[in-house]
């Protein structure tokens, strides 16, 4: 198996206004490096990662190829403007809540600090993209009036009001991109798939 063509796809997470740090070397072959930083862990830290994550990492591989399939079924159907709005909402929760909760952040607590995995995982946990997953997860977002991203409130401060953010679709696509793109083969890795 090579993780070649999400390489290349996950070049593309790089488009946005922000991406995180990382070498020119490790952008091209960042889902093998991560595939290899997960499957080269210790196996006392392997299995105490497949425990905290709590699902089985077999479970979400069915899920994320059901979401595959959805996502396929969505773009032939992407002249209906309901269809695409569901596909929207499904990919939200996908990238920036489910994977983050479950999956990213157990996995960022067992691996090197140091690693390009946790470097990924700290930029998907940080700034905009935190607001942006509590939004998310609390149902304060929406399209942008001209449908070209999405706007939604930060939690406030003690006392104060919501804060309005905004995110253009190519923001928005790369995040989503690197979070699905960081998820998988840290999934591969522990299912024993070897790239």
């Amino acid at each position: 198996m090579t993780l070649a063509h999400l390489d290349r796809q996950l070049l593309d997470a790089r488009l946005g206004t922000e991406a995180p740090d990382l070498p020119d070397t490790v952008w091209s072959h960042l889902a093998a490096t991560i595939h290899s930083e997960i499957a080269e862990l210790d196996e006392a830290i392997t299995n105490q990662l497949r425990v905290s994550v709590l699902i089985p990492p077999e479970r979400y591989v069915e899920e994320l190829t059901a979401f595959q399939t959805w996502m396929d079924i969505a773009q032939a159907n992407a002249s209906n403007p309901v269809i695409v709005r569901a596909q929207v909402m499904t990919q939200l929760y996908v990238a920036f809540v489910w994977l983050r909760d479950s999956l990213m952040k157990p996995t960022a607590e067992v691996v090197s600090q140091h690693s390009t995995f946790t470097t990924v995982e700290r930029f998907l946990a940080s700034g905009r993209r935190r607001t942006l997953r509590n939004a998310i997860a609390h149902g304060r977002w929406c399209y942008l009036p001209d449908f070209t991203g999405l706007e939604w409130w930060a939690e406030p401060s003690w006392g104060q009001t919501h804060e309005r953010v905004e995110i253009s679709q190519i923001d928005l696509d790369a995040w989503q991109l690197l979070s699905r793109g960081t998820a998988i083969p840290v999934l591969l890795a522990l299912t024993g798939e070897r790239s």
